[in-house]
Parts: C-alpha cells; sequence; structure tokens
C-alpha cells in the first residue's frame, strides 16, 4: 500500500506544477468567459516562455509553447513534444497540469495548435527530417493525438511568411502553400507544387482543396480577426471572401505604436488574441497592449487574396470546350505572328526606298514607353548583373529605387511598381510580349526573389545604352 502511495505521489509530481500566478495577459484570457484563439505569431524568443519544464532540456527549451482556450479550458501545447497541459485554478492563481499520455518523437516542431468548440487540433509542423501536411485531434478519452484522415497532404510549417485563417463556424482551416519538401534525407527535395497556392481544409470531412494561386510576397502574420488575418500594419486578407482590405489610418499608426514602440518590450510579444473589439499582442515578461479594430476600420480595395481555379469536376466537363478554344486562340495567334512579320518586311523595303537607314529606328519609342531615370538606373544596374551572370539582389534594387528605410510591405510594393513599369515599356520599346526582366527564387531562401535579364536578351538592352 504504501510503494502504490509513493508511486502516485510521483507520478502527480511529474504531471503538475507548483501553483503560481498566471501572467497577466493569461489572467486577461482566463477571465474572459468565452473561447479565446491565441496565436503565437513569432518563433520562442526565450526558454519556455510559459512554463519551465523540468526535463526539456536543450533545444526544446526554445521550440515555443502555443496556448488556447476553448469550452474544456485554458490549454499550452509544447511544440514538437506533443506534450499538452491544461490550467487548473482561475485568474488569480493555479497550475499547469498535463493531461498526455504522448510518447514524445519530435514530429510537430513549428506546427499551428488550435482548436474549434471543444476540440485540439495540431496541424502540419517539421522533425526528423520530414516536413508534413498532417492535422492531428486530441483524443481526451486516450489522451493522445490521432491523426485526422485526409484526401492529400500539403507540407506545412508555421514560420514567417505565414496566411492562415480558422473559420470556426465552417470549421475549416485556410493555408499558404509553402512549397516545402517531404523527406529531407533526398537529393531533390524541394516539392514547389503548393507554393504560391491557398488551400482550404475542411477539418470535419477531412478534406483539403486548392482555392487558386497566391501572391506569395507578403508580410508577416500579426493577428486573427473576426474579418480575416492582419498581416501587416496596414492590410487585412480575408480568406473566406478572397479580399483584401487597407486598415484605417488610425488602426495603422496605433499597430505601429504597439508594434515598434521603443521600449524594453521592442518586438518582444510573443502572442496575439482577439477579445471583443481589440487585438492583443503579449508575452509571459511585459504584459500586454492592445489595438480597437472596429468593422468600419476595414477599406474595400477590390483586390482579391487569390485567383480562383475551377474544381477539377468542371475543368473536365468543360475540356472539350476548353480545346476548341486554344485552338481558336492558336490560329488567331499566329496568324497575327504572320500579319506582323509581313508589316514589318513591307516597312524595312519601304523605309530602304526612301533612303532611311531603318538601323537607326529599330526601337521605336514613343512618350508612354520612355524610361525615367530612376528605371534607367534599375534596367542598367540588373543589365550589368546580368551580364556578368550575377542576379541582383531586392537589397540592390531597394538601394536604386531609396527604399531601404521604408517598410517591408512599402519596398515591396516599390519593386513591383518599378519592374512591372520597365517591362512594359520595354515591350513597346521591342515591340514583342516576352518579359524581359524576370525573377527567381534564390537558393538560400525558395520566399525571397532575385532578378535577371535572360542572355538572349542582353544585345538589345545593350543598344538601349550605347
Amino acid at each position: 500500500m504504501r510503494y502504490l502511495l509513493i508511486c502516485f505521489l510521483v507520478t502527480i509530481g511529474q504531471f503538475s506544477e507548483a501553483r503560481e500566478k498566471p501572467p497577466a495577459f493569461i489572467s486577461k484570457i482566463l477571465s474572459y468567459k468565452k473561447p479565446v484563439y491565441i496565436f503565437d505569431y513569432q518563433l520562442a524568443v526565450n526558454t519556455m516562455p510559459i512554463l519551465k519544464i523540468k526535463d526539456l532540456t536543450g533545444t526544446f527549451n526554445f521550440t515555443g509553447q502555443s496556448i488556447n482556450k476553448n469550452e474544456r479550458g485554458l490549454f499550452m501545447n509544447h511544440l514538437g513534444t506533443g506534450r499538452l497541459y491544461q490550467w487548473k485554478g482561475d485568474a488569480n492563481m493555479g497550475e499547469w497540469v498535463r493531461i498526455d499520455s504522448t510518447y514524445f518523437t519530435g514530429y510537430n516542431f513549428l506546427s499551428l495548435f488550435f482548436s474549434i468548440d471543444s476540440t485540439l487540433y495540431s496541424f502540419g509542423g517539421t522533425g526528423f527530417w520530414y516536413f508534413n501536411g498532417n492535422l492531428r485531434r486530441y483524443n481526451f478519452t486516450s489522451h493522445e493525438w490521432n491523426a485526422k484522415l485526409l484526401n492529400r497532404s500539403i507540407p506545412w510549417v508555421k514560420d514567417v511568411r505565414n496566411v492562415f485563417y480558422i473559420d470556426s463556424a465552417r470549421q475549416v482551416l485556410y493555408f499558404n502553400g509553402q512549397g516545402r519538401f517531404h523527406d529531407a534525407s533526398l537529393k531533390n527535395t524541394v516539392d514547389s507544387s503548393s507554393f504560391s497556392k491557398i488551400f482550404k481544409l475542411d477539418l470535419k470531412e477531412g478534406i483539403l482543396t486548392e482555392l487558386g494561386q497566391y501572391d506569395e510576397a507578403k508580410s508577416d502574420f500579426l493577428g486573427h480577426t473576426p474579418w480575416g488575418v492582419i498581416n501587416s500594419f496596414n492590410d487585412l486578407t480575408d480568406l473566406v471572401n478572397n479580399k483584401y482590405y487597407k486598415l484605417s489610418e488610425n488602426v495603422e499608426s496605433n499597430l505601429f505604436r504597439v508594434l515598434t514602440k521603443s521600449t524594453d518590450n521592442r518586438f518582444g510579444w510573443q502572442y496575439s488574441f482577439w477579445i471583443d473589439s481589440a487585438l492583443y499582442f503579449a508575452s509571459p515578461e511585459h504584459g500586454y497592449d492592445s489595438v480597437i479594430i472596429h468593422k468600419s476600420d476595414l477599406i474595400e480595395t477590390n483586390r482579391p487574396v487569390y485567383w480562383k481555379v475551377e474544381s477539377s469536376r468542371n475543368v473536365n466537363r468543360q475540356s472539350s470546350s476548353a480545346i476548341i478554344w486554344i485552338a481558336l486562340i492558336s490560329i488567331l495567334t499566329i496568324g497575327n505572328i504572320l500579319f506582323f512579320v509581313k508589316y514589318r518586311k513591307e516597312k524595312n523595303k519601304y523605309l530602304s526606298s526612301n533612303g532611311i537607314d531603318y538601323s537607326q529606328q529599330e526601337f521605336i519609342i514613343n512618350e508612354k514607353s520612355k524610361l525615367n531615370e530612376i528605371e534607367k538606373n534599375l534596367l542598367q544596374l540588373i543589365f550589368e548583373n546580368s551580364v556578368l551572370k550575377k542576379p541582383t539582389s531586392i537589397t540592390e534594387i531597394n538601394t536604386v529605387l531609396g527604399c531601404t528605410n521604408k517598410n517591408i510591405e512599402i519596398q515591396k510594393r516599390l519593386r513591383s511598381d518599378a519592374i512591372n513599369a520597365i517591362n512594359q515599356k520595354l515591350y513597346f520599346i521591342f515591340l514583342t510580349d516576352q518579359k524581359i526582366i524576370e525573377r527567381k527564387r534564390t537558393a538560400i531562401d525558395a520566399r525571397s526573389f532575385e532578378y535577371y535579364i535572360d542572355e538572349k536578351h542582353l544585345p538589345q538592352i545593350n543598344k538601349l545604352f550605347a
């Protein structure tokens, strides 16, 4: 009997920590009577930010601790371990009690921990040289995580450029494809088939659907609101209705104030959550701050988040008509090309017969196609780098555009506008439909781009600067 009592006390000691006063933001969450979505939108910057777990050492100290509050209570998942703790107590005093019997396997670092109604989920993650797209659901009876069967798997990890949204009413998870690799032990590792796409995962049915193409050059995940995801100081992404909104100047300035305040907690927020009409930013060490956001602060932009794709059923149903249209377009395109070639030949004859040196007229430049000084400097930079078979980095482009000190969102917009403007003007200058300045993903970071000009276009560009 004494032996059983000792074993029981040892077990309780392993699964329970001492009673303590919770951090201020957790007290705030516990005082709120409804479920709360809490997101650790930065990678962990402190060792075990919420709960100090004595038997975890080394790398596992920094893998992050995600929390969520649902109808059953407040839960904490130490990422990468499968461990699940529940808060036993109130907003003033309590303790974290381990409730799972998970055997540690290290498969879900950088996973997304969230809940809907009374169900806890874990999605994606990485571990042991493997990126996964698995959806796991916690079983309160067996105290283990069970995998949910899905129709397909898209590898996904939580990093600094996430776009995801949880639609609790419809029990749907929206997320961006990242082009990750499944098996890092293979030489050919990168699977880019999901890159730049938005997916919809029906959590109840286990059906994953591709919604469309997405412009992945967005900023960081900041917070989850009833209307969508805030991923910069001035943008809100509504994945459910496929809309972008601009945030009002008041919200933008308040976000900037809260997220970049020059105190000891500069960029120190680790968690964000929504209560009533405010988006809160918090950390265990620095308390919390908030920004009030109303529906009236969202300004329509008439820009879609992604470009929709038809379902495979509709594509198959309309395949015959699509083939006809493709054939018709091809015939018209070929006809236009032949006409254009014949027109150029006739024009050459006319200019030669009238004593005009056509070599001096090779580039027909009208007022709309003239490059301004900044565009000329940027084109010359990319041209000179391309001659040296060296791609041009976004840092070099930012320097030419004079936007090095601007925020990331403005830099991206200025780069995109400048490159698009140059390409549009070169279409007219060279009478071509080919893109002159192209981009490719960097070898170090597949989320970043570098720019170049194909060597076949270099002689033409060289004549512009002759």
